[in-house]
């Protein structure tokens, strides 16, 4: 597929248009989106593409945009042309900007094009390397500093040294729950537990909140099989790919959803 600048246009606002509908999940979109921007695509130029050839564009964007709104950010206290929407700098300047920020260096001529398409596909699943981050929003992504910073590192294969690591517990607020949460912290890390506890936060919520939910449709349901559930969400956060997954799942319904398959899957039952 020979990508000019007509296509480009045109398949960004097609992607824009299926996140607007909800048909982004996570970081790319799902079946209905592709199958969608497949159809419209054709119709407006009449090719006919393949859901690999979109994830793969939508691959290459993403990093785009990501350049170039570091190079913004970057941009305070230089000379920018407005009327051209590029930043006017010395040979200096963009070398040290392009050993920073891979791949900006394209934007030294021309800037970012199809920037508002970009800014809705992009802008709540990147880092804006920011130090705040709301677990409880639509669709919560750490970013990138945070993950090296704040996310304990937590042993991959789940076995805790007795004289290195501090077993932290933390009570679920669950009444009549016997099982308590526990999250394996390096002594050296302790500073660093902010995010594990913001997380332990969200599944005792969602706990909660499946609680409440099947205590309306079932009677035979008990806290005991809810925290369960709880118990399995703390087994799989050990791994950092499983808390990842978790974080950027978009509803609490839809987290709630995929514990309990992994529960389902781990148990059989």
């Amino acid at each position: 597929m020979d990508w000019n600048d007509e296509y480009i246009a045109h398949v960004c606002k097609l992607f824009a248009q299926q996140v607007l509908r909800g048909n982004r999940p996570n970081t790319h979109l799902n079946a209905v989106g592709y199958d969608e921007v497949i159809a419209m695509f054709k119709q407006i130029t009449g090719i006919e593409l393949t859901r690999r050839q979109l994830k793969n564009k939508w691959d290459k964007l993403k990093p785009e945009y990501t350049a170039w709104q570091k190079l913004m950010r970057m941009q305070t206290g230089t000379r920018f042309d407005s009327a051209r929407g590029v930043i006017v700098m010395d040979d200096e300047w963009w070398k040290k900007a392009k050993k920073e920020i891979s791949g900006c260096g394209k934007f030294r001529k021309k800037p970012l094009q199809n920037l508002e398409e970009l800014k809705v596909m992009f802008s709540d699943i990147i880092s804006d390397e920011s130090d705040h981050w709301n677990p409880m929003s639509q669709n919560p992504i750490i970013p990138e500093e945070t993950q090296d910073a704040d996310v304990v590192p937590l042993d991959e294969n789940n076995e805790a040294d007795a004289d290195a690591d501090e077993v932290l517990e933390i009570s679920p607020s669950l009444g009549n729950a016997k099982r308590r949460a526990r999250v394996v912290v390096d002594k050296g890390k302790k500073q660093k537990t902010k995010t594990a506890l913001v997380i332990q936060e969200q599944i005792t919520k969602i706990a909660e909140s499946a609680s409440s939910l099947t205590s309306k449709k079932s009677s035979d349901v008990t806290v005991q099989q809810i925290m369960e559930l709880h118990y399995i969400a703390t087994e799989f956060f050990v791994k950092k790919d499983q808390r990842d997954m978790f974080l950027t799942l978009p509803t609490r319904e839809i987290r709630f959803n995929w514990l309990r398959r992994k529960y389902h899957a781990k148990y059989g039952n």
